[in-house]
């Protein structure tokens, strides 16, 4: 004797729904999973990123060194859920390190399904750079070799017997027109965030105009105009990281902030050359302007015919942005940016 269609059809049934619901649960189980090893790559972007950034801080000088600072960071964390170290690449003169963490992942669901863990890695690679041309530089210029980081130094002086005496005549905004005269040497010292000109950016290894004679009229009105009574000393705008010993930006947006190009005779001397002539640009420096140990920090002295700043060589910030970055130099003070580029 058989048995009835209908319970037949209900072992079907039965059959079919215990088939689905094992599919179901193995998708469930699958993305229940795949969303831990979304997080857990995640918290290892963050340590590998971390990491990277430890290690570039050490770089050019020392490999040996920023492989241990790679180590060390990812020692500090949880190595269940940011990973081990898997390597530390350097590449570009030893300019860029590339780091990489890894671990197998967690599992609920997949090990039930026979299915092996995935191995989970992450990969951030950090570079140290220097600031390339950006707009503002101030109409002044410190020939290579003529200065001293963190030494108040006269960037523009009195000689009465004329020629140029450090200041120089970039490109103007916002048509890039050469500089010409007083008045635009003024507007230029302003800039355009103080009722100014800013200059325009000029690329390293490119050159530029000098430009004669002291114009201590100008240079009075446009640092008048720029510092209009402010008297933040050196230590309210820079201060020295103790840890790499570059000088850190504690106001970026003070008046007393200035760029200023380090230049070169193009036959590759640091002598000024006689009359308006072109110069080469070799770098850009970070300057605090005011004659530090005077009363208010002024700018300019002997009536605008000196000009005094102080050269630092600042970290920047890795999320800075502006303008475009150039390969590291050790021989040039340009300021330094340790940042990710991958």
């Amino acid at each position: 004797m058989t048995g009835s269609p209908r319970t037949e059809e209900h072992g079907q049934s039965v059959v079919v729904f215990v088939i689905f619901l094992v599919v179901l649960l193995s998708f469930v189980g699958v993305v229940i999973d795949g969303g831990m090893y979304y997080v857990e790559r995640r918290d290892m972007q963050g340590t590998a990123d971390a990491a990277a950034l430890a290690a570039i801080r050490e770089l050019p000088t020392s490999t040996g060194q920023a492989y241990l600072r790679a180590q060390e960071y990812v020692d500090s964390k949880n190595a269940s859920s940011h990973g081990t170290l898997i390597s530390v690449e350097f590449d570009d003169h030893n300019r860029m390190v590339t780091v990489t963490v890894g671990k197998t992942g967690s599992q609920h669901f997949g090990g039930i399904m026979g299915l092996d863990a995935p191995a989970i890695s992450a990969t951030a690679t950090a570079r140290v750079q220097m600031m390339g041309s950006r707009p503002g530089m101030l109409p002044l210029a410190f020939m290579k070799d003529s200065y001293v980081i963190g030494e108040n130094t006269e960037i523009k002086w009195d000689d009465p017997g004329g020629g140029n005496r450090g200041a120089i005549a970039p490109e103007m905004q916002p048509n890039c027109s050469s500089a010409s005269g007083a008045s635009d040497f003024r507007d230029l010292i302003k800039g355009s965030a103080y009722g100014g000109v800013d200059a325009c950016a000029t690329p390293i290894a490119e050159t530029i105009d000098t430009e004669t004679g002291n114009m201590s009229g100008p240079t009075k009105s446009g640092f008048d105009g720029r510092l209009a009574g402010n008297s933040q000393s050196f230590d309210d705008v820079f201060a020295i990281d103790p840890v790499t010993g570059f000088h850190t930006i504690e106001d970026p947006d003070s008046p007393r902030v200035g760029i200023v190009p380090i230049i070169e005779n193009l036959d590759g001397s640091n002598s000024w050359p006689n009359g308006k002539k072109l110069i080469r640009i070799v770098g850009y420096m970070l300057v605090y302007i005011g004659k530090e140990g005077t009363s208010g920090s002024p700018a300019y002295t002997n009536n605008g015919k000196s000009v005094w700043v102080t050269p630092v060589r600042p970290l920047l910030p890795q999320d800075f942005t502006d303008g475009e970055f150039v390969d590291y130099d050790a021989d040039l003070p340009s300021p330094v940016v340790f940042r990710l580029v991958d």
